[in-house]
């Protein structure tokens, strides 16, 4: 849809000329992935731990692909790779959990699948407006999309992320975990936001002098249902989980406190209820709702908090410890309000700042039981307050610091300090220091801050203040602490880990914003707070430390501007690149930093696994840890070296690799000590963190029947590395040509050993024949992707020489003497050698032809992609000498040379199938004549042979595995969609009856199962009996009721003119219902569901040709 047509339907202004609009489309980086990340990236963890092991392996492998894609610049091939992933993942969910395993109600599951797939929805948008070439083709969709996405991710996220914090935290405190998650995303989310798309070259102002008129994403009916969903949700939440026990006061306080906490948040913001216009009305009614419900979340939190949860810290008897709390609390909040309102003039601040702050002081410290000699304490530092809010001189507000470091100290030591126990291994006192040293930079960094210090004291505080908040956190919240709490309640609430690591996030980036403290500082200081949230993760891993190291390594390209930013030409950053020494330096510390945590990943994959990972397992995901540790490196001091993105994307698939297939190691992981002298015990493990070994496994409870370590499992991970890397091997020279040439033959050389010695160990005839079977197969591929001079006419000869290796290979398993099993299978059965043997050969004779099944399958699909081109007018790459033959010292002549006597070895039949018999006509011929001109006549016919031998052998192995079950029958059809139209097999298969070979195939298969089934049945029973006959006749009955549907459409496909009988189907429809109904073989059963299927089809095509006539008239 053209630019034009979206601007007529409203959903983007239209495209004007330069200097005519400011507010025009322009492609341009989506501004607020930030945003959605902090947003969706938590939702699709809760969906992959609720998912289990499905979807979350569904999204790691999906979004590996879609960044392997996209660093191969395959941009398409990466759009459709992030929509399959979201798709396979709620398929995954739909499988693993909702249908098979949940118990929930309808109801419940239903909204479930919903959140699911509005969730994976909307993570499909955000990777869509990523695309430039999305942006350049369809920009109406990408500003849909964007407004889709901005709009969704409140509710989405608000839904989502609570389920989690329910089974975190609990039901009783979800709704006020809920209520800080919506102030957060409506901070984020439904304040007017500018579209990343709507760009103007310069800012322009409208007629006048007024300011343009800005396009926000949002419209007023955006911020008023945000608005109403952070308000009243919260309130919903709670009221529906303590409904019997609402009328009690705590629950009623806190209801309270629930609906104006939101309320006090939303009107603070500037442009918090900006929906409703600008105006003085609007100022009024702001500020009206500001201090309405400010009083009542004092109220609530004097109630609720105060009381209810620290009142053995208050010594004054009722009711004077009321007024004294309340006094406290409402004249400090009035001081703030008339400062932030701006209302404190010279006069009001001489008479209100010092009184109202000394008597604050005073009340709250004979409330908090301060004895009569301590009183100076809190009064000098309301004294030193008031003083410096009036000089802004940092010796007065150090009267402050000193009052209230005076303050708590009494109050540590008047509580705690007697106590004479220890947590986590540190006495109370020692953490009681703790805390009196966090409270000086704490205290310290206000006054620091208003008095214009030196960055470097404002930057060492706060890095202070970090360090402490973070050391007596995991003391509090990761120790056991049951000798003192007994298990009734946490020493450390987990909300105020939260609450603490967002406060000092959003104060680190603030006044790093504000060029307040350094780039180094602003740096550090948001690792530390954010390694400070993996506590809440695994408290008793103690993450912090591990994966602060992770994140000071490899954040220094994200958080360091200094840099990375070249400012040569102002309003322009360019990537400055860094020196080769600088590059090595931050990847070894990357590397260093995975090193050092490796204990954190094992502990977190045990959690995970729960059970301990194994050796491969844990190579993987700390080769994985390291990639994507490098790769904010990559991306920002180099993002076009091809180099460096091969190597992130290399290591990034060894370790999927690695983390998939698990292959064994040889030798176990080192945890003793080895004899170095000065006591040096460099260990890769410890004794509480051994991966485990599969050699183990089998020392201990023997190799079994067919238990192995599967080592060829190594090839494979050498197949996939080596063909992945050929892949992405730079072009240009003949050296490159020939590495990629001798890559891409040792992945084919590995993948080859990994099938004959993995599936056939101990059958040598028969691992020669699959070793060079899939060599042929593999050849065959090359040469028909990477054409030479000559390889037409060689590949005929590959071809019918790998298909011989089929009876081959059989020839070879039956003529080979079984493998001697190992003792253990002796004990495991010992009477049943003979069926034993029996079954060892039909597995090893499956394996054969699984192995060819798959390789007939991938060469039909190299073939009819080959077919598909030609039939789309395009010829294939031209064959010519390659730089490899040049680098091996062949030349043109002597591969043509070759490639003519081979050619005259072939029939002339097999180079050109059909000769003599008329030319296909339309598409097929012309495509055959293009096909013809390079050599390839014999495409289709070969596309066909192969894809009716994987057909056949797949029904085969479902005869054998499975007993000829007639589910099978519905995967394996759609294997027929790869023939093509031939002039020697398929002359009639023209592209409009391409779906008849797969029909005709489920029809006939369940058909003759059912009367086979039926036959084997009277043959046995005899039909003497009156059930027997009308069993038999029954089935019949249904057979015959159930085919009549498929019949015509088979019809229809294949004359593919006029309409479908539509009087014809209503009447056939209810005769399918009932076969299915009353039908006793699962084969009538589903031809019966087949044919209601084609039923519904047949009717939605014609009415779909109906609306096509009514529109064309």
């Amino acid at each position: 849809m053209s630019a034009a047509s979206f601007s007529a339907l409203g959903v983007y202004p239209a495209l004007a000329p330069s200097g005519s609009s400011s507010a025009r489309f322009t492609p341009h980086q989506f501004r607020y992935n930030g945003r959605v990340a902090l947003t969706l990236l938590p939702s699709l963890g809760v969906l992959a731990g609720y998912g289990g092991t499905a979807v979350a392996a569904a999204l790691a492998l999906g979004l590996m692909s879609t960044y392997i894609l996209d660093a191969l610049r395959y941009k398409e091939g990466a759009f459709t790779a992030a929509w399959l992933t979201m798709g396979a993942a709620q398929v995954a969910m739909i499988f693993s959990q909702l249908l098979l395993r949940s118990e929930a109600p309808v109801g419940l599951t239903l909204l479930i699948f919903l959140l699911n797939a509005l969730t994976l929805f909307l993570a499909g948008l955000w990777a869509s407006v990523q695309f430039r070439f999305v942006q350049l083709q369809y920009p109406g969709v990408v500003i849909a999309f964007e407004r889709m996405l901005i709009a969704g991710c409140l509710p989405v996220a608000a839904a989502v992320q609570t389920w989690g914090m329910v089974a975190g935290v609990g039901m009783s405190a979800a709704a006020f975990f809920l209520a800080a998650l919506l102030c957060g995303l409506y901070y984020l989310f439904a304040r007017p936001l500018p579209s990343s798309f709507h760009l103007g070259t310069r800012q322009k102002t409208a007629v006048g002098g007024a300011k343009a008129k800005a396009h926000t994403l949002q419209d007023s009916t955006d911020g008023f249902a945000a608005f109403c969903l952070v308000t009243c949700l919260p309130v919903g939440v709670y009221l529906a989980t303590h409904w019997a026990v609402i009328f009690q006061w705590v629950h009623l306080w806190s209801l309270l406190l629930l609906a104006s906490g939101p309320l006090v948040f939303v009107t603070s913001l500037q442009d918090g209820l900006w929906w409703l216009g600008s105006g003085r009305a609007v100022t009024a009614l702001r500020r009206l709702l500001l201090l309405a419900s400010l009083a009542v979340f004092l109220a609530a939190l004097e109630e609720r908090v105060v009381f209810h949860s620290f009142n053995q810290y208050i010594r004054l008897t009722a009711p004077w410890n009321y007024v004294a709390v309340t006094a406290c609390m409402y004249g400090v909040a009035a001081l703030v309000l008339l400062h932030v309102g701006g209302s404190l003039g010279e006069e009001l601040e001489g008479l209100l700042v010092g009184p109202l702050l000394m008597l604050s002081a005073a009340v709250g410290a004979l409330a908090g039981g301060l004895p009569m000699w301590m009183l100076p304490a809190p009064l000098l530092a309301a004294s030193g307050l008031a003083m410096f809010y009036d000089t802004r001189a940092l010796r007065d507000y150090l009267l402050f610091v000193v009052g209230s470091l005076a303050t708590g100290g009494w109050f540590l030591w008047h509580h705690f300090w007697f106590l004479d126990i220890e947590l986590d291994g540190m006495h109370l006192r020692v953490l009681c220091a703790l805390v009196l040293a966090a409270m000086l930079p704490a205290a310290l960094l206000p006054g620091l801050l208003y008095s214009d210090s030196p960055k470097a004291a404002v930057s060492g505080m706060l890095l202070v203040q970090a360090a402490l908040v973070a050391v007596l956190e995991e003391h509090l919240y990761c120790g056991n602490h049951e000798e003192v709490t007994f298990n009734v309640h946490s020493m450390y609430p987990p909300w105020l880990i939260m609450a603490t690591s967002a406060l000092g996030l959003g104060l680190a980036r603030h006044l790093h914003a504000g060029a307040v403290i350094g780039d180094a500082a602003g740096w550090a200081l948001q690792c530390v707070y954010a390694a400070k949230l993996a506590m809440l993760v695994l408290p008793e891993a103690r993450l912090t430390v591990p994966l602060l190291g992770l994140l000071l390594a490899a954040s220094p390209p994200l958080l360091l501007r200094g840099g990375g930013i070249s400012r040569d030409h102002p309003g322009r950053d360019r990537p400055r690149r860094l020196r080769s020494w600088q590059g090595l330096g931050l990847a070894a510390a990357v590397l260093t930093a995975v090193a050092a945590a490796r204990f954190a990943v094992f502990d977190i994959a045990r959690f995970a696994l729960d059970r301990r990972p194994s050796e491969a397992l844990m190579a993987g995901l700390l080769l994985l840890v390291a990639a994507l540790g490098c790769l904010p490196l990559v991306q920002r001091y180099y993002p076009h070296s091809q180099p460096a993105k091969r190597a992130l994307l290399l290591a990034t698939a060894l370790a999927a690799l690695l983390i998939l297939l698990r292959p064994p190691l040889p030798i176990r992981g080192g945890a003793e000590c080895p004899r170095l002298p000065m006591g040096l015990c460099p260990r890769l493990w410890d004794k509480e963190h051994v991966p485990e070994h599969e050699l183990d496994d089998v020392s201990v409870w023997g190799d079994g029947l067919r238990r192995r370590t599967h080592w060829p499992l190594w090839a494979m991970v050498g197949a996939a590395f080596l063909g992945l890397s050929a892949v992405t091997q730079p072009s240009g020279g003949a050296g490159s040509a020939l590495a990629r040439g001798a890559q891409a033959a040792g992945a084919a050389y590995l993948m080859a050993a990994y099938l004959a010695l993995e599936f056939f160990p101990g059958l040598p005839l028969v691992q020669i024949a699959i070793l060079v079977g899939t060599l042929l197969a593999a050849l065959f591929l090359v040469l028909l992707q990477l054409p030479v001079p000559g390889g037409a006419a060689l590949m005929p000869l590959l071809g019918a020489m790998w298909a011989g290796g089929l009876p081959l290979a059989l020839l070879a398993q039956a003529a080979s003497a079984l493998p001697e099993l190992p003792e253990a299978a002796a004990r495991l059965l010992p009477d049943s050698t003979r069926e034993l043997d029996e079954e060892r050969r039909d597995a090893i004779r499956a394996a054969i032809l699984a192995v060819y099944a798959a390789q007939s399958l991938l060469l039909a699909f190299a073939l009819k992609l080959r077919v598909a081109a030609a039939l789309a007018g395009h010829r294939g790459p031209r064959p010519a000498a390659p730089a490899l033959a040049a680098a091996l010292g062949l030349d043109d002549g002597s591969l043509h040379k070759a490639a003519s006597f081979l050619g005259q070895c072939m029939p002339t039949y097999v180079q050109a199938p059909g000769v003599g018999r008329p030319a296909l006509k339309g598409a097929a011929g012309a495509a055959l004549q293009r096909l013809s001109q390079d050599g390839l006549g014999w495409v289709p016919t070969c596309c066909n042979l192969a894809a009716l031998l994987c057909f056949g052998m797949c029904m085969a192995l479902n005869v054998q595995v499975t007993g000829g079950s007639p589910a099978a029958i519905l995967l394996l059809s759609p294997l027929l969609l790869l023939l093509a139209q031939d002039p020697l097999l398929l002359r009639w298969l023209e592209d409009r009856r391409r779906y008849l070979p797969p029909l005709a195939a489920v029809t006939a298969y369940l058909a003759g199962g059912a009367l086979w089934q039926l036959a084997g049945e009277a043959s046995s029973m005899g039909l003497s009996s009156s059930w027997v006959l009308s069993y038999l006749g029954r089935n019949l009955g249904c057979l015959a009721a159930a085919l009549p549907p498929q019949l015509l459409l088979l019809g229809w496909l294949w004359s593919s003119r006029g309409q479908p009988p539509v009087l014809r189907l209503l009447a056939l429809a209810p005769l399918s219902l009932l076969a299915l109904w009353a039908a006793d073989l699962d084969e009538i059963k589903i031809s019966a569901g087949v044919s209601l299927g084609a039923v519904t089809l047949q009717l939605f095509s014609a009415q779909q040709g109906q609306t096509q006539g009514r529109a064309l008239i």
